[in-house]
């Protein structure tokens, strides 16, 4: 009968034990990834840098700067984007399609070619790119400009370009 009791008590406390080291198995990453993050909805331009300068402080582009804020990027899982944006006070809109590399370090988009992420969270997406003087067109149209007025800021180089965004 002694031993009995003494073998009960040992399951009791080694079956308490048990229950209580049991670890909660579900520390499973739930963190998104990037392609998650940027299908997650729609990305508003804050801020756009030409080779370091703010758009707004460029002869001729000024207060057409501000058009970059009116830029809406929506990324889909299908790998397409619609982008909408304002220029000249007209509604302007395009689509096109875009593919993160293996890493998700870059994301090549049609229109503007391959752009390095500096920073993707659930709230943010900075992307840097050099746009040639055949890839300046775009920017124009997003500003709502003249090209040569950008490519005359440029001297004809390329543009060092930086562009930040953030989630609607």
């Amino acid at each position: 009968m002694h031993l009995r009791k003494y073998l009960l008590y040992f399951s009791l406390l080694l079956s308490v034990n048990l229950l209580v080291s049991c670890d909660d198995d579900d520390d499973e990453d739930t963190t998104p990834n990037k392609t998650d993050m940027l299908v997650s909805g729609e990305w508003r331009g804050d801020q756009i840098r030409l080779n370091g300068t703010n758009p707004a402080n460029i002869p001729g582009i000024g207060n057409n700067a501000n058009a970059f804020q009116t830029l809406v990027l929506d990324f889909e899982e299908d790998n397409t984007y619609t982008a909408n944006f304002t220029a000249g006070g007209q509604p302007q809109s395009f689509d096109g399609t875009w593919e993160l590399n293996s890493d998700q370090s870059k994301i090549t988009l049609d229109t503007f070619g391959e752009l390095d992420v500096e920073t993707l969270t659930e709230e943010d997406l900075e992307v840097t790119t050099t746009l040639e003087t055949s890839e300046i067109a775009i920017l124009a149209e997003i500003f709502g400009v003249d090209p040569a007025l950008i490519q005359l800021f440029t001297g004809g180089n390329a543009i060092d370009t930086e562009m930040q965004f953030v989630k609607q």
